[in-house]
């Protein structure tokens, strides 16, 4: 009898660790979505700022050219990285370069380079990477003295 007390114990511990284990992956699967649906938002109102500006006749370059920086460098050659960079085409600014952590993977015509190689001078950096702001500033301060520009502070400044 006393066996099977402790079988049955051992079973029913055996689903309690089994239960904790499977609401532990539950929950890291719960905040990792809504850690992408934050960002989603983020970038979802960033991009209906930036439409409502272009509606309004106004374009980026406008900020650049205001604070006088003509050759800048883009961090973040994710979407918002392309359309900024495809915005200020054509235009009085230079890009001179972007700079991502996939360089090798990333297709522009601007030239893209990893935070290892050396960054050439330039006015100012924007970082179009919205959730990582300060981290991303912090390092490019020790590599550069420029101005490190979020993209959200240029969009909410026209």
């Amino acid at each position: 009898m006393r066996s099977r007390y402790q079988a049955i114990k051992y079973f029913f511990l055996g689903v309690s660790v089994c239960s904790v284990m499977m609401l532990s992956l539950q929950q890291k699967c719960i905040n990792k979505w809504k850690k992408a649906a934050q960002k989603n938002r983020g970038l979802f109102r960033l991009m209906d700022q930036w439409t409502n500006i272009k509606q309004e006749g106004k374009h980026l370059d406008m900020y650049f050219i205001k604070n006088n920086y003509k050759n800048i460098a883009i961090y973040g050659m994710g979407y918002v990285g392309i359309r900024l960079a495809k915005e200020l085409k054509g235009s009085q600014i230079k890009i001179v370069y972007g700079i991502d952590r996939n360089a090798d993977n990333i297709y522009s015509d601007v030239k893209v380079i990893t935070m290892d190689n050396k960054l050439s001078k330039v006015d100012a950096i924007v970082v179009t990477v919205m959730d990582e702001f300060d981290e991303v500033s912090e390092m490019l301060s020790e590599k550069v003295g420029c101005a490190i520009i979020a993209i959200e502070d240029i969009i909410n400044e026209i």
